[in-house]
């Protein structure tokens, strides 16, 4: 019985690929089917190709199958720059608009459809058929989802709809239907930029700043729209810098603040970083990796942020670094990260993706309702007033924290070396107690053994390290190749300070193992190696971003692994 379909979708900017993606997923997660939507962009702001892979499941999506089942194909030009994402093979049936190059050679059940104008709305219609979706889900959604209450708009796209309808009567084209689901369930859908803004309310959070940048936008979307409605504040900064800095403001008199950015503008924050670090401010920064460096790919997902998320800055500055690998981490870990960073008053970098931040899921939404345990700051008693230290030297390295303006709190919050006042102090000796302080404090996190997910068959001696959503693309590709009895594999969430006591149980008993990410120079692999024994007998693979992980190329290097 057949249990999964994968559909590509591809055309130039306006034709509403994305959007027809999406109405295709909700239709099916409301049937009950487990989903997912990758999206495809070129880098221009107009006129630029996008594509979809869509993949519809009876039970948890993890990534789709290599080749696509259908294609529906607007643009012919734009599918040859898309083609790696969405390739396709001869059991593929393809609907195409427009004559197809001559060097292409198409599967046996090739069809041209025209889809007139509103292109998107008449190949929904059209689909609905092929798979047979229930046409009034489609057309509720159009309602909800794309007319908004506009009388005209609303008569526009049904009748595309009906055209697309009459375009699969009127021809003799094959009608596949979705595979059969066992129970009915319907999921909810959302993707990982909006389930890391739901984690960021759920923690507390009532502040946002950042400045639009692809591919993190719509995790800022939805917070500004969620803190209007709850009575919190989001500020559209005028710069990457200035957004920091107000996050750090409304940190420091009490509020929970979040800013979110992408890789270019990890860079320009890194002063502020610091200066969070130094003056021991807690706050969450959510980055959306991208290609880079530079402006690099916008649209394309790599996880090359790594060595900057840890390292990036001058002088000893440590903070804490997160990094989700599926939908319910960059909920859940959003939550975590705001406890961590309440609890050790320091700045938290949660590493996400573009992959993972923008692909639309449909899931069960049982992380949703749970109700998670949620971290404050310690608060200085009132026998300290107007005799405060900001950064007294505690049993747990961690000060009692007053909001700035609270009466009989002085204190001096500045990037200089300073003492348990915060008074400007330039002698070694203050400088070396508060390096103390900072990195000390952070020691119980190295114990943090929840943070490291293990999966596989736990006596195996070959194992697989991974971080991020590539973790989320090995779990996919053991489970489709039936390897998962055949090796163990360690996902640490909690990526700086590493919890080193799990990775060394994880790797005590190896005798193979393989890393693999989404980055050109292995950073991960680099960092590890720095702090744990790994086995002699070790693959490493990495290559650059721009493309997800494949299921044949991930299976093959298994295989590699287990020879």
């Amino acid at each position: 019985m057949r249990k999964d379909l994968t559909i590509g979708i591809v055309g130039a900017g306006g034709d509403g690929v994305v959007v027809l993606g999406g109405i295709i997923l909700k239709i099916a997660a409301g049937q009950g089917y487990y989903a997912f939507r990758e999206q495809h962009t070129e880098a221009q702001i107009r006129g630029g190709g996008s594509a979809v892979r869509l993949c519809l499941k009876t039970e948890s999506v993890l990534m789709p199958a290599d080749e696509l089942d259908i294609l529906v194909c607007f643009n012919w030009e734009k599918y040859l720059v898309f083609i790696k994402e969405l390739p396709i093979d001869e059991r593929t049936i393809v609907f195409y608009d427009g004559l197809p190059p001559a060097e292409l050679k198409l599967p046996a059940r090739s069809f041209e459809v025209s889809f007139s104008q509103n292109k998107n709305i008449a190949a929904l219609g059209f689909l609905a058929k092929v798979l047979s979706l229930p046409p009034k889900e489609a057309e509720k959604i159009i309602d909800e989802d794309i007319a908004r209450g506009k009388k005209d708009l609303l008569e526009k796209s049904l009748a595309a709809l009906k055209l697309g309808e009459s375009l699969f009567d009127e021809t003799k084209h094959p009608k596949i239907g979705l595979p059969i689901l066992e129970r009915q369930s319907p999921k909810i859908v959302l993707h990982g930029n909006e389930a890391a803004a739901r984690g960021a309310i759920k923690a507390g959070c009532r502040f946002a700043a950042s400045y639009p940048i692809t591919p993190g936008t719509e995790a800022t979307d939805y917070l500004k729209k969620e803190l209007e409605r709850i009575g919190g504040v989001y500020i559209q900064a005028e710069d990457e810098i200035a957004s920091m800095g107000l996050v750090m403001g409304a940190s420091s008199v009490g509020v929970k603040a979040i800013d979110v950015t992408s890789g270019p503008g990890l860079d320009l924050k890194t002063e502020m970083i610091g200066l969070g670090v130094t003056a021991e401010i807690p706050l969450v920064l959510i980055n959306v990796q991208r290609g880079g460096p530079s402006t690099g790919i916008p649209a394309k997902t790599e996880q090359s942020d790594l060595n900057q998320a840890i390292y990036g800055g001058h002088g000893d500055a440590p903070r804490v670094v997160l990094a989700p690998y599926n939908l319910e981490g960059c909920y859940e870990l959003t939550i975590e990260a705001f406890n961590i960073a309440e609890r050790f008053q320091v700045p938290v970098i949660l590493l996400s993706d573009q992959w993972l931040g923008q692909t639309l899921v449909a899931a069960d939404d049982d992380f949703l309702k749970k109700e998670p345990v949620v971290v404050g700051r310690k608060k200085p008693n009132e026998t300290e007033k107007n005799n405060y230290r900001r950064y007294l030297v505690t049993p747990d390295f961690v000060s009692p924290m007053a909001n700035a303006g609270d009466e009989g709190f002085t204190y001096q919050t500045r990037g200089l070396s300073h003492n348990e006042r915060g008074e400007p102090a330039q002698d070694h000796e203050a400088s070396q107690l508060m390096h103390d302080k900072r990195w000390k404090k952070l020691l119980p996190l190295k114990e943090r053994e929840d943070l490291v997910k293990i999966f596989g068959n736990q006596k195996s001696k070959v194992g697989i390290i991974v971080w991020g959503s590539t973790g989320q693309a090995i779990l996919g590709a053991l489970k489709a190749s039936g390897l998962e009895d055949r090796v163990k594999v360690c996902i640490p969430e909690l990526i700086y300070p590493l919890p080193t006591t799990a990775l060394r149980k994880f790797l005590k008993p190896l005798k193979k193992l393989l890393v693999v990410e989404l980055n050109y120079s292995g950073q991960f692999y680099r960092y590890l190696t720095s702090q744990v024994d790994l086995p002699k007998k070790r693959l490493v693979y990495q290559r650059a971003g721009g493309r997800p992980f494949g299921f044949k190329e991930l299976i093959q290097k298994i295989e590699e692994a287990l020879q």
